[in-house]
């Protein structure tokens, strides 16, 4: 539930752009720097905070994080203008980047060892549905109601969580945390640093173009607002589609050829969104199946990639790689910040094209990335990677 309130939160924002830029009185390309301020503050400061507060009891944190979440979506609700707006925004994605690495700590303590990947897959399942569910349901209400509700509704949802959390969770160990120093070590082992570098150039080109799904689709195919929500729907649902076909694929072939390929799919898909901005727009059925279409074969791609990408830093011989792990997150939310504030840059014009331009050239750079760093993730059938460790080998693993 927790981890639900969260993943709405971070992108029901990109359906209400074209509400919050019309209340608020400022351009879409502002309203887009939300969500990447957003991501850019979750990116920055999750590992500094991990590594700040090791020594706090794991439940106080948790709740401490969490109603921190629920004060800045109530504070962003009333928020009376931009500014006000955008302090919410940062204070939500503090709380946010304490709580999503705290919860899977959690999970991992309170659970037997034979069941903590279905634990941790409940948890992270959490965020795929406010994929599937919460964002097009949020975007929904804000667009029938006001985006203030849809952030009240977030806030109840999430102070729904603390509640249950304070009453059903029992206090657990306080592992041994690793320092920001030692994160920092961790991020400059090879593998792990391209890694994080082709994730966050992936990140970049899928966000440069979603956290404008609002007036991209409204724009491509002359739908409402209702017709905003039942794309995001569309994208939520191949989400959860993406995830699997993901975590087979790593499986089958190894974790990097399975991101190479979901990244090669995301480029195909982005060339054939811009392919479908040129011509002028019709609103016409064929128009807006062929936008659906060319939307869920991005959407799978793109949530394709954070299993794919575990898969590999997992094989990777790194010399902490639950430490490795939890920098990939913030690589995610970097490469979703930076995408985020290019796209805006591109959409000044107004122009749809090169908006989808710009995460296509992205795109390409992520793909030239991975394939210049092949070798450094295994050629085997497994796809383990074959990485000498590191003179150091004894980081603490416990995020």
């Amino acid at each position: 539930m927790g981890a639900f309130s969260i993943g709405t939160d971070s992108f029901v924002i990109n359906g209400l752009l074209e509400n919050i830029a019309t209340d608020l009185h400022v351009t879409q390309s502002g309203a887009g720097q939300l969500v990447s301020v957003f991501a850019l503050v979750y990116a920055l400061s999750a590992p500094v905070l991990a590594a700040l507060t090791g020594a706090v009891r794991r439940k106080h944190l948790l709740l401490t994080a969490m109603v921190t979440f629920v004060a800045a979506n109530a504070l962003g609700a009333v928020a009376p203008g931009y500014p006000v707006l955008m302090a919410a925004r940062v204070v939500a994605a503090l709380g946010a980047g304490l709580y999503i690495p705290c919860g899977i700590a959690i999970t991992i303590s309170i659970t037997p060892e034979e069941r903590r990947g279905r634990a941790i897959a409940l948890v992270a399942g959490g965020m795929s549905a406010a994929t599937a569910l919460g964002v097009p349901i949020g975007t929904l209400v804000g667009t029938v109601g006001s985006w203030r509700t849809t952030l009240v509704l977030v806030a109840a949802l999430a102070a729904l969580s603390a509640i249950v959390l304070a009453v059903a969770l029992p206090q657990v160990p306080t592992p041994p945390a690793a320092t920001l120093r030692d994160r920092l070590q961790v991020a400059g082992h090879p593998g792990v640093l391209t890694a994080l570098l082709s994730n966050s150039l992936a990140c970049a080109g899928v966000f440069a173009v979603f956290t404008y799904i609002a007036p991209l689709t409204t724009t491509t195919t002359r739908v409402g607002a209702g017709g905003v929500s039942a794309f995001l729907l569309v994208w939520g649902v191949a989400a959860v589609l993406g995830s699997a076909v993901g975590g087979r694929a790593a499986d089958a072939v190894g974790g990097h050829r399975a991101y190479l390929t979901a990244t090669a799919v995301l480029l195909a898909g982005l060339t054939a969104m811009t392919v479908l901005t040129l011509p002028e727009p019709s609103g016409s059925l064929l128009s807006r199946v062929l936008f659906g279409l060319v939307l869920a074969v991005i959407s799978v791609a793109c949530w394709a990639l954070p299993t794919a990408q575990n898969h590999r830093i997992a094989g990777l011989d790194s010399p902490a790689p639950t430490v490795a792990l939890s920098l990939n997150s913030s690589s995610s939310y970097l490469g979703a910040a930076v995408g985020g504030a290019v796209g805006g840059l591109a959409l000044r014009d107004g122009s749809m094209t090169s908006l989808t331009l710009t995460g296509t050239g992205i795109t390409v750079t992520a793909l030239l990335v991975l394939t210049a760093t092949a070798r450094l993730f295994g050629t085997g059938r497994s796809g383990t990677a074959q990485i000498a460790p590191p003179a150091r080998t004894d980081l603490p693993t416990a995020d």
